[in-house]
């Protein structure tokens, strides 16, 4: 299960819904890792957990085991407090809940949200998000991995796929080129399974 999203709502038609009025603060904006989890029902340092937050969307996997799943709120969650400008501290509003985040290296760069059109141009559900050298890729209702997170390595051209919901796709490496073409499109080629034309809902480089 997965949530990637116009902050607060669902993927259904993301490229045409509107946008909210306000942006997530660049201090949220990256790819955090949950590193603990505390609950009613216990301790977890162990899952894994990946939040990818670009100004208006966000993306979230974790695997535990094979198994991909739904993930607690993330890290710009109410009642969230900077211990560190890459260490958050999230609690719960009404019970026992305690989240540590820690904003990965490498997360801060390119800002970036696209949606994959279909063959007569028109946007899908399928989507990525990019912030800096992280990607996270999501296709609800195809027939493909639905979610696959993965670092790119520019100086080789290559990205590499750090989890996905099929687990056999992990630690595997991809070639990777993205290009902007305007001002609403980009394209992606080399990697296969995400290559083509790819409306821009954000891009900000810095």
């Amino acid at each position: 299960m997965h949530t990637m999203e116009n902050r607060g709502r669902s993927a259904t038609g993301a490229a045409a819904m509107p946008l909210p009025p306000l942006q997530v603060p660049p201090s949220f904006q990256g790819v955090w890792a949950r590193t603990l989890l505390e609950t009613p029902a216990g301790r977890d340092t162990s899952t894994w957990v990946r939040w990818v937050q670009t100004a208006r969307r966000h993306g979230t996997l974790g695997r535990s085991g094979a198994a991909a799943m739904r993930c607690a709120e993330g890290p710009g969650a109410p009642h969230s407090v900077f211990q560190t400008p890459d260490r958050i501290v999230q609690t719960g509003l009404h019970d026992r809940h305690l989240a540590v985040w820690e904003r990965l290296p490498g997360s801060r760069g390119q800002r970036i949200a696209l949606a994959r059109r279909d063959p007569t141009g028109q946007p899908t559900q399928e989507q990525l998000l990019l912030c800096g050298d992280y990607l996270l890729h999501s296709a609800p209702g195809e027939a493909m991995p639905a979610l696959t997170f993965a670092h790119i390595d520019t100086p080789r051209g290559v990205c590499v796929i750090e989890r996905a919901s099929d687990p056999a796709l992990d630690d595997t490496e991809h070639p990777w080129q993205l290009q902007r073409l305007g001002l609403d499109l980009a394209r992606i080629t080399g990697t296969g399974l995400l290559d083509g034309a790819w409306e821009v809902l954000e891009w900000t480089d810095t």
